[in-house]
């Protein structure tokens, strides 16, 4: 019996086969080696592979030390038998939910997750109406409390739950939420308030919410804020369904090009700890089942010493565009689009973008990773320091002195850039900008290089700080 396509008889069957022959899969590099060897007696003399990763193989009398390839595939054959398991009895549990006439989006159908219960569903509604009026007595939270009760029984349900969940709500039980929760922009505040209820909130059913859901509770819930408010006069929100990355991860050459907000210090941030760390944005930006996006920020510890915070935001593919249909912040021409989900989602995070324009690297290096990042005159900063802070993988930003201080062309004044490189080995040594700007881009008449180039004398002679990550990013 199929559902939306699956069979889940024939997908268990085949879980089930996938893990009756692990064991036998064993000895992998034994098995590819004496077929190379087979091979190679057939070929006359020509190779029996060219792959850098085979030919280690050929002649392996102990093809136990050989580390190209799994020696077994048992784990991976195993794991992936269970986890298909799963989703089977996720796909099951949905369908019989529909059956009893509920809604589950589509998108959360084969999730890897516990399956759906019909009973906590009808728990969570019946709790809704119990307790959505209620009032904790905090003197600072009181118009969010009873939503903060609900939002925290809410938390303890799957995707799928949370979506047949607020699928179910009627329009009566929608306009009791959107009261509770109250007026005004949410902001990520802290513990109890107002702001931090709120941010959960849009935080939560956002991200784990199905399309359909979303599309009936966002004008509903209007007292959450769904989208970060603009500062660009006929901007508008349009999806955007480019890729996050192109085919070799980020390339912050073609990538990196910001708009129509003064948030050059956020984004040469962004860049520093790239530059330093290239992984960094695949393993800080998720790409959740519903299409949202999951970016995470880090709150510094409120002591010395103490661990940084992590704090997740979601948003969806939406980004503001013009009139013509081009966005207005950090451009996506390049066909990748994390650049511009991690400006929205840190946009979010500070209550808009126009809380982004302006700043400093330090602040935008420790909103990123959550160290103390410290900011230096560059008077107290040579080259051979910002050199070995590079080589422990520490990120780096610079700012150029305001207008009538710049003496240098290639230099946007009042600009934040992050550090590239420093060569040491130069006559005289040299430092490396990179503009968050991009390529071609121009201040009045004068076309500005997406790299400049420095010595140490025009690095003192143009700049007014340098930032450093205290340690590797």
């Amino acid at each position: 019996m199929s559902f939306h396509g699956f069979d889940t008889a024939q997908i268990r069957s085949m879980a089930a086969h996938m893990k009756s022959v692990g064991p036998s899969a064993r000895t992998l590099h034994g098995k590819v080696a004496g077929l190379l060897l087979e091979v190679q007696g057939l070929m006359d003399g020509k190779p029996a592979t060219t792959s850098p990763r085979l030919e280690p193989l050929l002649g392996q009398v102990f093809p136990l030390f050989y580390s190209g390839l799994p020696a077994s595939l048992q784990p991976e054959l195993d794991d992936t038998s269970a986890s298909m398991d799963r989703r089977c009895k996720q796909l099951d549990a949905v369908q019989t939910l529909e059956k009893q006439g509920y809604t589950v989006d589509p998108s959360l159908y084969f999730d890897d997750e516990p399956p759906p219960d019909e009973q906590k569903i009808k728990d969570a509604l019946k709790y809704f109406d119990d307790h959505i009026g209620d009032s904790g007595g905090f003197l600072w939270s009181d118009s969010a409390q009873g939503g903060k009760e609900v939002l925290d029984d809410f938390a303890k349900l799957s995707p799928a739950e949370l979506d047949a969940v607020m699928s179910r709500m009627s329009d009566s039980q929608l306009k009791k939420l959107n009261g509770q929760l109250g007026e005004g922009s949410s902001w990520w505040g802290a513990g109890d308030s107002d702001g931090a209820v709120k941010a959960r909130w849009e935080n939560m059913l956002q991200k784990e919410c199905g399309p359909t859901t979303l599309a009936r509770i966002e004008p509903a819930l209007s007292n959450l804020k769904w989208q970060p408010d603009t500062t660009v006069d006929g901007a508008h929100y349009q999806a955007v369904d480019d890729p996050l990355f192109g085919p070799n991860g980020p390339d912050l050459m073609n990538d990196l090009r910001q708009g129509q907000d003064g948030d050059c210090w956020f984004l040469s941030s962004l860049a520093a700890i790239t530059e330093r760390d290239p992984n960094w944005p695949q393993e800080h930006i998720k790409q959740n089942a519903n299409g949202t996006y999951t970016v995470t920020f880090y709150q510094k510890g409120p002591l010395p010493g103490m661990p940084p915070t992590p704090v997740e935001v979601t948003v969806d593919n939406k980004l503001p565009v013009d009139s013509n249909g081009h966005p207005v912040y950090a451009d996506t021409r390049s066909g990748a689009t994390w650049v511009a989900i991690y400006e929205k989602a840190f946009a979010q995070y500070s209550g808009g973008y126009k809380k982004i324009e302006g700043g400093w690297g330090d602040v935008g290096m420790s909103d990123l990773t959550g160290q103390p990042a410290t900011r230096h005159s560059p008077g107290d900063v040579s080259f051979a320091d910002i050199s070995t802070r590079i080589g422990k993988g520490e990120a780096v930003t610079i700012g150029t002195k305001g207008d009538g201080d710049v003496h240098d062309d290639r230099l946007v004044s009042g600009h934040e850039y992050s550090v590239e490189r420093v060569d040491m080995n130069a006559h005289p040594p040299t430092i490396t900008l990179l503009n968050p700007w991009g390529s071609g881009q121009y201040e009045g008449t004068r076309q500005m290089p997406q790299e400049v180039t420095l010595t140490e004398d025009q690095y003192r002679k143009n700049l007014n700080e340098v930032s450093f990550t205290p340690s590797g990013v």
